[in-house]
């Protein structure tokens, strides 16, 4: 029999959520086979799929030693043949967590990676931060195992065991650089969502556009909708006559410097739709250099003669949270997070 004791961060989530994610390779027909057969039992009780856990709830779980093994803790496969696989440095994934506490990292994403898998096979940010954790936590792990085991190795206790798969929350472009928000607890990504999905998040971008924008200041509010077939965001003026699969987006900016050609500007995202800032600056016809998807094919092709580079240059640079609700995560409220950005080098060289 294996016990598992529950962790305050994973307060909160439904028993069968709670298997699914601890028996990821199980057959969820597998899973309501055994919940039924009474398999499992919560604080010495029979348990079942409607159960919600709570912090230092303990699950008893009746399954051969082999049968744990074989479902149990999957996420096993070392960072270091997914990194080689990928060509990524491990030191570059440890060289861009610009923070880390016990319930997130902020990471610093780099441009060409996805946020989250797409199912297109390549490698995603989320991916990795996952395999980080556990390469970090693996070993940990195994020794409280072996640890709390009792003389006769028929129980062991199994405590903090990151059960609760960790995500990225925040998605941005794969092109798009900057600061990621990934949730290492139940707790946090439940707080963190609920904050972003009501804009209490202040989130600012730095960019290099097309063109001399006039208005030092300016705020761009527009309807909304992202064609997903084509994977472009289709921007219209608030007051046009359009059918209710359109939404407001809103957002601010800040000219830092110009010329006759472009502007290096500040942007506070007031709403958070995919795509959304690079739309909007298409636009007002100062679309984002080098953002193909976004620019007519003649104006590209001179972006990509002017500059190094071939993919849009974007970084969100800020990230200030406001107030968490929770007593636990109350340390994060007004939390700001910077990183350096070379955006000034760049227009300087134009």
């Amino acid at each position: 029999m294996k016990k598992i004791i529950i962790d305050k961060s994973e307060d909160g989530i439904k028993f069968i959520k709670y298997l699914k994610n601890i028996f990821k390779e199980m057959p969820d027909s597998l899973i309501y086979k055994l919940i039924r057969k009474k398999y499992f039992k919560i604080n010495g009780k029979i348990a079942n799929t409607k159960d919600v856990l709570k912090t230092d709830d303990s699950i008893e779980v009746y399954l051969s030693e082999d049968t744990f093994n074989k479902f149990y803790n999957y996420k096993t496969k070392s960072l270091e043949n997914s990194v080689k696989k990928n060509k990524i440095n491990i030191d570059e994934i440890k060289k861009n967590i610009v923070y880390e506490d016990n319930n997130l990292i902020i990471f610093n994403k780099w441009q060409g990676i996805l946020s989250q898998d797409n199912g297109s096979g390549d490698i995603s940010l989320n991916k990795l931060l996952n395999e980080y954790l556990q390469f970090k936590n693996h070993t940990n792990i195994k020794e409280n195992e072996l640890n709390n085991k009792t003389k006769d190795n028929t129980e062991s206790t199994i405590k903090n065991s990151y059960n609760f798969i960790p995500s990225v929350v925040n998605r941005l472009d794969r092109n798009t650089e900057g600061l990621i928000i990934f949730a290492k607890t139940y707790l946090f990504s439940r707080e963190i969502s609920k904050m972003i999905s009501e804009n209490r998040m202040e989130k600012y971008y730095i960019t290099i556009v097309n063109g001399k924008v006039q208005n030092k200041t300016g705020e761009l509010v527009n309807l909304y909708k992202k064609d997903e077939k084509n994977n472009i965001a289709i921007i219209k003026d608030i007051d046009d006559n359009v059918n209710n699969d359109f939404s407001v987006v809103k957002l601010k900016y800040k000219v830092i410097d110009n010329n006759d050609n472009f502007s290096l500007l500040d942007i506070k995202l007031i709403t958070g739709k995919s795509h959304q800032i690079r739309a909007q600056l298409s636009y007002i016809n100062h679309p984002i250099i080098c953002d193909k998807k976004y620019m007519n094919k003649e104006l590209y092709e001179k972006n990509i003669q002017t500059f190094t580079f071939k993919n849009q240059k974007l970084m969100c640079y800020s990230i200030l949270f406001s107030n968490f609700e929770n007593n636990d995560l109350k340390y994060l409220s007004n939390k700001k997070f910077e990183i350096y950005n070379n955006y000034r080098g760049i227009y300087d060289e134009i």
